[in-house]
């Protein structure tokens, strides 16, 4: 599985309720202690609970798990994987994750609520593998208003579609929304019963290709928004304040991880794509828009602004669709400083 409608990608804040009682049920993830009577010091282990949800940018982890790399710094990760965005949300800010994979949008929005969460590494962005499809009919912003737009309300989508009409100063009334699984929007442009859709991977593939294909266009994609669809490592500040060397061991073993799917991608890939339950074959055709980021693509992108400035579109996006009522403040947000 590659994504799904209700996970990874929904932009709209998860629900809290019952937080208390996930809480409640939190373990404790304290480091394992060495013997007083050892005679040379062992590795201290610490304990680590991940959220995860089966998409491709959080893939990685799993050739970290597969390959060592929580051993090799000394931690012990216990993955759950989530299939719901509110389940994964809901258990990092109870403390139940100490740590979660969460899109960057999703981050914007819990700094507006005031909700504590800490985004540490940005791991992916989508490059290409989220777009407006179009009729070939339409090229232009122009041409755009007016018509019906089908896409899925409070995802990823969502906020593309927005960000595209903030951008080509356009009101949100300038086009018709029309709420549908992101799964079906594709379905809906191929069989000519929309001019617009507004999808992702491996849907544009699907609408854009093939007999139909010669009817369908890439309109603007997340290649032309960069950032904007991103993910980032995020962490619990309470787990945080505890732990800020499991924080930067395991950002230590995700550039691991990185640098092994750089230099052996054929066993990385077999890896990543039995982690999110896909083939090599889908996986290595959805990576083709998706960049995984290392540490030092990190730094690079900290020391350019690209990352507070993505950080500002994302919040502008949302303040012009209602969901916050301020853009966000990367520098008060995103805490780089436990990168190696």
């Amino acid at each position: 599985m590659l994504r799904s409608s209700s996970a990874r990608r929904t932009t709209k804040v998860a629900a809290v309720a019952g937080l208390a009682l996930l809480a409640a049920a939190c373990s404790s993830n304290s480091a394992t202690p060495t013997p007083s009577n050892s005679t040379s010091a062992a590795p201290v282990v610490v304990n680590v609970s991940m959220g995860i949800e089966p998409w491709i940018g959080y893939a990685p982890w799993y050739i970290a798990e597969a390959k060592g790399y929580f051993t090799a710094h000394n931690l012990k990760v216990n993955i759950v994987n989530f299939q719901t965005d509110a389940d994964r949300n809901t258990a990092l800010l109870a403390g139940q994750s100490d740590v979660s994979n969460i899109d960057t949008g999703r981050t914007v929005q819990f700094a507006a609520k005031g909700l504590a969460a800490t985004p540490l590494l940005i791991e992916d962005a989508s490059t290409g593998a989220d777009a407006i499809l179009s009729d070939k009919s339409i090229s232009t912003a122009a041409q755009l208003k007016g018509q019906s737009v089908a896409y899925e309300f409070g995802t990823t989508s969502d906020l593309l579609l927005h960000y595209y009409l903030l951008k080509n100063n356009m009101a949100n009334t300038d086009v018709k929304s029309v709420n549908i699984p992101a799964a079906n929007a594709g379905s809906l442009i191929i069989a000519g019963k929309s001019k617009v859709a507004v999808t992702y991977e491996p849907y544009i593939t699907e609408a854009t290709s093939g007999a139909h294909g010669a009817n369908t266009h890439v309109f603007f994609s997340s290649k032309d928004a960069p950032g904007l669809i991103s993910d980032y490592l995020v962490a619990n500040p309470t787990w945080l304040a505890a732990n800020a060397q499991a924080a930067k061991d395991l950002i230590l073993a995700w550039d691991d991880a990185i640098t092994y799917f750089t230099t052996n991608r054929a066993d990385a890939v077999a890896i990543m794509a039995k982690g999110v339950g896909a083939t090599p074959e889908s996986l290595t055709a959805t990576l083709a828009g998706v960049k995984l980021y290392s540490v030092a693509d990190n730094k690079a992108m900290l020391a350019s602004g690209e990352l507070a400035q993505s950080f500002q579109s994302i919040g502008q996006t949302y303040v012009s669709m209602g969901t916050i009522p301020a853009p966000q403040d990367f520098a008060k947000v995103v805490n780089l400083t436990f990168l190696p």
